[in-house]
């Protein structure tokens, strides 16, 4: 138990020493020197560390976007995988297919009970194409477009389309 207390007493001895130690004359004479050098140069040249260190930065974080971009590119599809794969032919086909299915305005259970159902060709304001959500040119809203119902023998409407 007598060394840790021993210990103490001799680096308290040292630090105390210390205290008062000067560094040697050409010491302070080759710092002087130094920092006059430093001064005398002018302005800091760039293959300085701080300099070197104020570039890594914008380099890591360009890497960083480069990583990520990769790592979400590589990504497999998890919406649609089936969507987007096709090809662009089929794409066309599915975009025509949709273009020319009716949108129902009942429910599906309702559609299934139609017995008997006629298609009605008529032409509709444009502006009720931007009424459904569809863009349509602010100049050309009093022209007409084609659209066909799809309604029962009663005249209650099932479904519409537009027809170009």
């Amino acid at each position: 138990m007598n060394e840790p207390a021993n210990l103490d007493t001799r680096l308290a001895a040292l630090r105390d020493a210390s205290l008062t130690w000067e560094p040697p004359a050409s010491v302070d004479a080759a710092i002087a020197a130094a920092v006059n050098r430093q001064r005398s140069a002018g302005p800091r040249t760039p293959t300085r560390l701080s300099d070197r260190r104020s570039l890594l930065w914008p380099l890591a974080l360009a890497a960083a976007m480069g990583v990520l971009s990769f790592i979400v590119r590589s990504l497999p599809p998890t919406d649609d995988p089936v969507a987007t794969h096709r090809d662009a032919a089929s794409q066309s086909a599915a975009a025509e297919s949709a273009r020319r299915a009716f949108t129902p305005v009942v429910s599906a259970a309702e559609l299934r009970t139609v017995g008997e159902a006629v298609v009605v060709p008529t032409r509709v304001p444009l502006l009720t194409l931007a009424q459904f959500g569809l863009p349509v040119d602010p100049a050309r809203v009093d022209d007409a477009v084609d659209a066909e119902l799809l309604m029962r023998r009663d005249g209650a409407l099932l479904a519409y389309r537009f027809v170009n």
